[in-house]
């Protein structure tokens, strides 16, 4: 964050100084939490829906925060503590985002959607950093206090910023669309997820649909053309659509896709894109990466070349060896387009063992829960699966639509959590496996590979085979 004197934002913030010495050291950053903040940091004391952060002023400060935002009648009025007092922590908190946001002069790509939002503003951070400076939303920060976090990152000497804009109801894209006023907006697709909250998917798209709402006219929205709502979406924008996708109606289009031993490999435009990822699907938020890339001016060869040396997280597809399998972690969370997805890339996995599905409840999927867990039964039944580890409160559902479509229920080992079943997985592994972990957040199913490295490290340590965990 480009620094900032405390006189400047209490006239930002509209606070009362308490204590503040007109020659204080400037503020050198934001923070909302306590155990993080670093000398020269504004510590806003937000009101969270477990923790007050009123609680943790003097933990701040003893950790090097010039001063602390708190909300009137939090603190005593004799305290010694340098404070800016306001009437509302967190629309203060929004609020300086708001105006920190129009003081740079970098392009603001905000990023939303059902499924893939976050491996596409890593796709495209990846795709930009090589040639342009520029930061993107640290973690999932994507909230009301995580967007103002990733705003604070912006200094002058950049040239852009990726934000990535989460919702768990209607309207909130809208007011975090205000806080970053992005030029581009980007909405990764729309899919079965959250409805819970939203209900449906028509209204699912509505909520997505408010980044578009809140482009400039001079901005662009960016769509994957293939998606059935994309027609909807840009009718939101007063800015031009830009589609990309695989059919031929769209403006930026990759050709002969397909999954090689080196990456993903597709054409666009004439120059080969090889995507070091696991997975067809990842050719949409890739096609999303070159778009916003060439529109910042960069060439088909320079996106390619930075393109290739994109490394997927922990947790989206990220392939690991521990001992004699090939584990393929997708753990980080779920919906029925991405276990789908899934799926279809355990399916096409060239190995000469077996290919094992480990599955966790996709969560936040409202009164359809169950038919949607049913439906990935089928799916399941119809691929070249040959075990299936399935667990949580829809366990009994995804087995009812696997076995019911001829899925051998000798090959299924059901249980309520992954700690349940984990010893099942083990067991049944041999050499050359390959092993998918998928579920929604909640379930965390990355547990069960931490048990499958602990099994391996084990076994090395007493001299059983010799295997090595990478």
């Amino acid at each position: 964050m480009d620094h900032l004197s405390l006189t400047t934002l209490s006239q930002v913030l509209q606070g009362r100084s308490m204590n503040i010495d007109s020659a204080a050291a400037d503020v050198a950053g934001i923070s909302i939490d306590s155990r993080t903040v670093q000398p020269g940091d504004l510590f806003f004391a937000i009101q969270g829906k477990r923790q007050d952060g009123h609680q943790f002023v003097d933990q701040a400060l003893s950790q090097g925060a010039t001063a602390c935002v708190v909300k009137q009648g939090a603190v005593a009025d004799d305290s010694s503590a340098p404070l800016l007092v306001v009437d509302n922590v967190n629309q203060a908190l929004a609020g300086f985002a708001h105006w920190y946001r129009r003081q740079q002069t970098a392009t603001v790509i905000g990023v939303t959607g059902s499924i893939g939002k976050t491996t596409t503003r890593n796709m495209i951070h990846s795709a930009l950093a090589p040639y342009l400076k520029g930061v993107q939303s640290p973690a999932n920060y994507n909230n009301e206090f995580g967007v103002p976090l990733s705003i604070a990152q912006l200094e002058k000497q950049h040239e852009y910023a990726v934000l990535e804009l989460g919702a768990s109801q209607t309207g909130e894209i809208r007011t975090l669309a205000q806080i970053a006023s992005p030029e581009i907006g980007v909405i990764s697709g729309i899919g079965p997820s959250h409805l819970e909250y939203f209900g449906t998917l028509q209204c699912t798209a509505e909520a997505k649909a408010e980044l578009f709402e809140q482009l400039p006219a001079s901005g662009l929205a960016i769509v994957n053309g293939d998606d059935r709502y994309a027609d909807f979406l840009v009718s939101y924008s007063p800015a031009p659509a830009f589609r990309v996708g695989l059919s031929d109606d769209n403006d930026l289009r990759a050709a002969g896709v397909h999954q090689g031993e080196s990456g993903l490999t597709f054409h666009v435009e004439g120059t080969e894109f090889v995507v070091p990822v696991v997975g067809k699907h990842f050719v949409y938020p890739a096609l999303i990466a070159i778009a916003v890339g060439k529109i910042l001016g960069l060439t088909s060869q320079e996106l390619s070349d930075s393109l290739r040396a994109f490394q997927p997280v922990r947790g989206r597809c990220h392939v690991e060896l521990i001992g004699d399998w090939t584990i393929v972690d997708d753990a980080y969370n779920s919906s029925p387009v991405s276990m789908r997805a899934a799926c279809e890339l355990l399916s096409d996995w060239p190995t000469t063992g077996k290919r094992v599905l480990v599955m966790g409840d996709m969560l936040e999927l409202g009164p359809d829960s169950a038919s949607y867990h049913s439906e990935i039964g089928k799916k399941i039944a119809s691929s070249p699966i040959e075990w299936l580890f399935v667990c949580g409160e829809q366990a009994a559902a995804v087995v009812a639509g696997a076995v019911e479509n001829q899925f051998p229920a000798g090959r299924v080992v059901q249980g309520t959590d992954i700690e349940e079943i984990q010893a099942d997985v083990y067991s049944r592994l041999e050499p050359g496996d390959v092993v998918l972990v998928k579920g929604s957040r909640g379930m965390r199913m990355e547990r069960l590979i931490d048990y499958l490295q602990q099994q391996v490290s084990e076994q090395v340590t007493v001299g059983e085979k010799n295997i090595s965990c990478v």
